[in-house]
Parts: C-alpha cells; sequence; structure tokens
C-alpha cells in the first residue's frame, strides 16, 4: 500500500510539473494569443470580405494571472521568417504596445493593405511574436507566436464547419461565391464578429441565409470548382 501511494503521488507530482512548464511566468502577469495556437496559429485575411484596398485588424492578447493594477506593456516582433512586407502589405508596427489595467483580453491594431492585383493570385505571411518587458512576461510559451496570412482570394472562413455547415452544408469556393451574391456581403473574419452579427439573435440571420442559399440551389445547376454538382443539404 506505501509503495502504491508513493507512485501515485510521483505521478501526480510530474503531472504538475508537466503543467507548470507550459506556463512561463511566476509572480509577474503573462501575455498570450488566446485565439491562435501551434497547429492552428493562422489567421487569414481576404480583402474581398469587404471589397476595401486597406482595412484594421485587432489581433488578440489575453492575460494570465491578476489583473493589472497599472497598465503595462509588451512587445510584438515582426519574424524575418514574413513574406509580407512592411509598407507594402501592412503598416510598419509600432515596437510596443500598452495592456490596460482591470482587463483580461487587450489587443493591439495590424493595418493591412492591397498592393494593386498582386494578391489576386498570391497569399503573404505576416509571422508576430509577443515579447515579455519588464511589467508583462510570457504566459504560454505555444500561444506567443501567431501568423496572418493575407490575400485578396476567396477563402474558406475558419469557422465553416461549425456553426456555418450547419446552415449552409459543405464548403466550396463555388457556393461561397454564391453567398456572397445572394446575401450581398462576405462572412465576416473571426468567429466573434460571426457571433456579434445581428446582436442576440444573430443565429436567426445566419439561419434564414442558409435556407435561401439551399433553396436557390433546390431550384438550379451549379459545379463546384472541381466539377461536383452542388446538391441541396438540410439547413439548420
Amino acid at each position: 500500500m506505501k509503495y502504491l501511494y508513493t507512485i501515485v503521488m510521483a505521478m501526480l507530482v510530474l503531472a504538475s510539473c508537466s503543467e507548470n512548464e507550459r506556463m512561463v511566468y511566476t509572480d509577474t502577469p503573462g501575455i498570450y494569443f488566446p485565439d491562435y495556437v501551434v497547429g492552428a496559429d493562422s489567421l487569414v485575411y481576404s480583402f474581398r470580405m469587404k471589397d476595401t484596398d486597406r482595412d484594421t485588424i485587432q489581433i488578440h492578447v489575453k492575460l494570465l494571472g491578476d489583473l493589472l493594477d497599472e497598465a503595462g506593456e509588451y512587445e510584438v516582433i515582426v519574424s524575418e521568417n514574413s513574406s509580407a512586407v512592411a509598407g507594402k502589405h501592412y503598416e510598419t508596427l509600432q515596437h510596443r504596445f500598452t495592456y490596460e489595467a482591470d482587463k483580461s483580453v487587450s489587443s493591439f491594431p495590424v493595418v493591412v493593405m492591397k498592393p494593386g492585383a498582386e494578391l489576386d493570385e498570391a497569399t503573404v505571411m505576416l509571422e508576430l511574436s509577443l515579447k515579455a518587458t519588464e511589467s508583462l512576461s510570457l504566459g504560454y510559451p505555444d500561444r506567443v507566436n501567431m501568423r496572418l496570412m493575407i490575400t485578396n482570394q476567396l477563402v474558406k472562413p475558419a469557422y465553416w464547419d461549425m456553426p456555418l455547415a450547419l446552415y449552409f452544408g459543405e464548403y466550396s469556393k463555388v457556393k461561397h461565391q454564391r453567398c456572397i451574391l445572394l446575401m450581398g456581403h462576405d462572412f465576416p473574419l473571426t468567429k466573434e464578429e460571426l457571433i456579434g452579427w445581428g446582436g442576440l439573435n444573430y443565429y436567426s440571420y445566419w439561419m434564414q441565409q442558409g435556407r435561401v442559399v439551399c433553396e436557390y440551389y433546390a431550384t438550379h445547376t451549379e459545379y463546384d470548382e472541381d466539377g461536383n454538382l452542388i446538391t441541396v443539404w438540410n439547413p439548420f
């Protein structure tokens, strides 16, 4: 029994150590990207979403630890791996940003730009990393880097499989383009914007639009980009 107790305690200690290794901060609150993690760290922005040559994207940063009593600062570094060019695809980022007091989530702006027709057939990548300062450390080490993909091509929304598939069925670029034509606009950039669309009854709007698109395909024949017939589905 004593031997079994020793083994159990050792396993608990190892589990605790493993969790602690994920966290970099000790006494100083740490920051991390809450929405972008390893394996799913790309935020894809297409200028076709808003039919504009310039837009501002807010990148969320979250606090790990106690809320700040007073504002702190953190740094954002542009990686040399980036293919996006400052002054051409995005405005040069300032070196430091302020994290407000008494807030669990903050954000910093990235201004993206479309240089003519270059991005019609290409995608460039802006890789960003958080850097600790004297007032803020880093939180989870696997959540301090993110990539922003910038293009002018039609892009599948990251949240299509859930919840959009409930309303619009299986994704294809042809169906996506049809959705834009029927709705009069593209889908928003993030799931948070999708949820915030139309206030508390956002789901009713997307449910209604999904049925409009489904009814279109019930009376029209259209093939996707791979030559497959787009068939009707059972919209939620």
